[in-house]
């Protein structure tokens, strides 16, 4: 599977929330900069994320991790925290 829909959650002032259909080939932060390119991320702010399957149990999930390695499939849910 090279690609999956997953939500990406974010808890800036409020939340706001997309659906992507994301390349597993991408790390955690490229995808990151690619919202921030897309204006849908405040580009001067840092962030953190965490991944879930459920959106119940959250890990936090590396910036260089390449998504292939934590995605296993559909409907995955990264939160995007700023710090």
């Amino acid at each position: 599977m090279s690609t999956a829909l997953t939500t990406f959650l974010f808890k800036g002032k409020g939340e706001q929330a997309m659906d992507l259909d994301l390349s597993l080939s991408l790390s955690a932060g490229q995808c990151l900069e690619l919202l921030k390119q897309a204006r849908w991320l405040p580009d001067h702010w840092e962030f953190k994320c965490e991944i879930s399957s459920t959106g119940e149990e959250w890990k936090e999930l590396n910036l260089q991790v390449i998504l292939a390695t934590v995605i296993q499939g559909d409907g995955a849910i990264i939160r995007i925290l700023p710090y």
